[in-house]
């Protein structure tokens, strides 16, 4: 059995300055990165960046950015990997960077392995995936099909090195709740308040190419904006029975415009034929 090895630097000791510790976490997944690219030669270089990968109730663990920088001259893809994903150590950061070479390996051979504005993976990106050391998921998602590919027992005893030093190398990583919680991440920090007096904590949701990282906290859905009201009206209906003969769709802001001085009823909206106000469809 083939084994990789990679050199990350250990934890900075308290006297060091903390903007290495940046560094850092960069060389530990440029490591890893060198490692795969051992394993399979096809895989390009690219140049690692990282940060939180929460948007809103977004959470991405990473992703691989065809030709987004210059290097002397000379376009450089991005890969990047999410500080809640090195939270959850080094075999599940191992698998996400597999997942990214894939992607990777797709874009040198020229196989379109995403649509949907890279959201949905298809078979193809499976296959190449499978070949990296990824088992596909036995039925593809609604939205992101055939994304949710895990990290092999065989593939992480390849990597058993790499994964041990990641997981040894105490790199900082952006705590989470909603990772915690679902995913089994780090417990959350002690101490260390930001320049508000904020622990960091919230209600689970921070601020703030194609990838992994659609495993997602969804945002509570917000009133509809529009709705249906009715009046006394009546005519007859398919059945015979009587139904709302005017059906109007309103705006909720015209709605409570009309009862901003206490009227319960929306009486401020009148029928002129039947002369009785509106009232929601849903009420009855």
């Amino acid at each position: 059995m083939n084994t990789t090895t990679a050199t990350i630097p250990t934890q900075a000791g308290p006297a060091e300055a903390q903007q290495e510790h940046g560094s850092r976490i960069i060389t530990a997944l440029e490591g890893a990165w060198s490692a795969i690219r051992a394993q399979h030669p096809d895989v390009p270089a690219v140049l690692m960046i990282t940060g939180t990968g929460r948007t809103g109730a977004s959470l991405k663990w990473g992703h691989f950015g065809e030709r987004r920088w210059t290097t002397g001259g000379t376009r450089t893809h991005e890969l990047f990997a999410g500080g809640e994903l090195i939270s959850l150590g080094g075999r599940r950061t191992m698998q996400t960077l597999l997942h990214e070479a894939a992607h990777a390996l797709a874009h040198v051979r020229g196989i379109k392995d995403t649509s949907s504005d890279y959201r949905y993976h298809n078979k193809r990106f499976v296959k190449i995936a499978e070949e990296l050391g990824l088992q596909g998921p036995a039925s593809p998602a609604s939205v992101i099909g055939w994304s949710d590919c895990q990290i092999t027992d065989a593939a992480a005893a390849r990597y058993e090195s790499v994964i041990q030093t990641l997981d040894t190398a105490s790199l900082p990583y952006v705590h989470d709740p909603w990772v915690t919680a679902l995913f089994g991440g780090t417990a959350k920090p002690t101490g260390g308040e930001d320049e508000n007096g904020d622990d960091g904590d919230g209600d689970g949701e921070a601020q703030g190419g194609q990838g992994e990282g659609d495993d997602e906290p969804k945002k509570a859905k917000r009133p509809p904006t529009r709705f249906l009201v009715v009046c006394g009206c009546t005519k007859p209906g398919k059945d015979g029975e009587p139904e709302a003969a005017r059906r109007i769709q309103i705006s909720r802001a015209t709605w409570e415009f009309g009862r901003e001085d206490g009227d319960e009823d929306g009486g401020a909206l009148m029928c002129g034929r039947c002369g009785e106000p509106f009232r929601k469809a849903d009420e009855g």
